[in-house]
């Protein structure tokens, strides 16, 4: 039996990073989605619903929307696959587009969140294909 040997460099690393964050923020846009649809008294208080002038029925929803995506985008991040790839650095993209306008509010979180954005984005989108050579496939 013959071992072949891997082409995966360590940036497969921030690829599982970008795929692990997604899997997290999804599962965090789902709680608070399904909290504001099912108990929107506890955000009513907030400045969510002031913020975009939609009800917080609206706002729940878009959250669970982004929240699957988040979710599926990242577990199919770590298989390798060229939709979740594409899908990620938009996701991404958007992320620290976001956090570019709240860099004024918070600045050494969104420096933060933006560098970490442009790391999986770099990686996902020059070393995507490693991730399916790292699993053996």
């Amino acid at each position: 039996m013959e071992v072949e040997e891997s082409t995966a460099t360590g940036w497969v690393a921030w690829i599982m990073f970008g795929g692990l964050a997604l899997v997290l923020l999804g599962s965090v846009h789902l709680c608070v989605g399904s909290l504001a649809l099912w108990n929107p008294e506890i955000l009513a208080g907030t400045r969510a619903d002031q913020l975009l002038p939609i009800s917080l029925k609206a706002l729940g929803w878009l959250h669970m929307a982004i929240g699957a995506l988040a979710v599926i985008t990242g577990a199919a991040l770590f298989t390798g696959r060229m939709w979740a790839r594409v899908v990620a650095v938009v996701l991404a993209a958007a992320s620290a587009f976001v956090d570019f306008l709240f860099l004024h509010v918070h600045p050494l979180w969104s420096g933060i969140a933006i560098v970490l954005a442009a790391l999986v984005i770099w990686a996902v989108a020059r070393h995507g294909a490693e991730m399916v050579d790292a699993q053996g496939k």
